[in-house]
């Protein structure tokens, strides 16, 4: 598994940060890709992770705005396998500006799947979602 290299887009959520953790661990090379800049260290489960300094690089780009420089990316760096964990949640907030979440969550990650499908050497990509897509479960 020494030379294998992943892309996680949506690095700094929580479910990002806790697999980047877990993929440093088992000696996997990571782009981390985020659209905020880092947050203190303290928030990043892999911050004291043995292996980030050589296998660890990362990316402020947003899914919205920065598209374009995420595939150039992605067919520079060519990893082998692609997540992403990149979504708006908040199902409250997204009541108060849908088109917002509707950009993020469906538009830019439908563009992210059409462009994606052009570079062979992916192996596999993972779309990471919440619970919160298959609505309540009371009375069921």
């Amino acid at each position: 598994m020494n030379n294998i290299k992943i892309a996680v887009i949506g690095a700094n959520s929580f479910s990002g940060a806790n697999f980047i953790d877990f993929a440093l661990t088992n000696n996997l090379s990571v782009i981390g890709i985020s659209r905020s800049e880092q947050p203190n260290n303290v928030f990043l489960p892999y911050s004291s992770n043995i292996n980030k300094a050589e296998k660890f690089v990362f990316y402020q780009l947003d899914i919205n705005n920065n598209l374009d420089e995420i595939i150039s990316l992605i067919n520079q760096e060519k990893p082998e396998y692609i997540f992403n964990f990149a979504a708006q949640s908040m199902v409250a907030e997204s009541w108060e500006f849908p088109e917002q979440w509707f950009t993020t969550n469906a538009v830019s990650t439908t563009k992210l799947f059409n462009k994606l499908k052009d570079c062979k050497f992916i192996k596999k990509y993972v779309h990471v979602t919440t619970p919160e897509v298959y609505g309540s479960c009371s009375g069921y």
